[in-house]
């Protein structure tokens, strides 16, 4: 009884979170190219393998919605290539380019490293 109430709330909470993002079909390539209705019905129906593939998908969707929106820097870790100031502010947008997983780990170690002189 309370498996089936967490499948129901979990598939709600797909909806409401895809919608509040601004998910939709088309932003990325692949099985995760669908609307919010999509991941909701996925999630409800199947979902063992539906809701851990809108976590994975998710941090995709934010990043194709930021690109699309202009939030993210363009060219920025080639423009941070060229920085060699050390400055908080340079780590601070190191730190956004990693949250919004448009580098890498090893991108953001490597850079950290050469900002901080190490």
């Amino acid at each position: 009884m309370y498996f089936w109430l967490f499948i129901i709330a979990t598939a709600i909470w797909v909806l409401f979170d895809a919608k509040s993002i601004g998910v939709r079909k088309g932003l990325i390539d692949g099985m995760g190219n669908m609307g919010p209705w999509s991941w909701a019905i996925v999630t409800l129906l199947l979902w063992i393998v539906g809701f851990p593939m809108y976590l994975y998908c998710r941090g995709k969707f934010k990043a194709a919605i930021a690109a699309e929106k202009g939030d993210a820097i363009p060219s920025t870790s080639h423009s941070l290539v060229q920085s060699t100031s050390g400055s908080i502010d340079d780590l601070e947008k190191l730190g956004l380019l990693k949250e919004k997983n448009l580098i890498t780990e090893a991108e953001f170690n490597a850079k950290k490293k050469q900002i901080l002189g190490i």
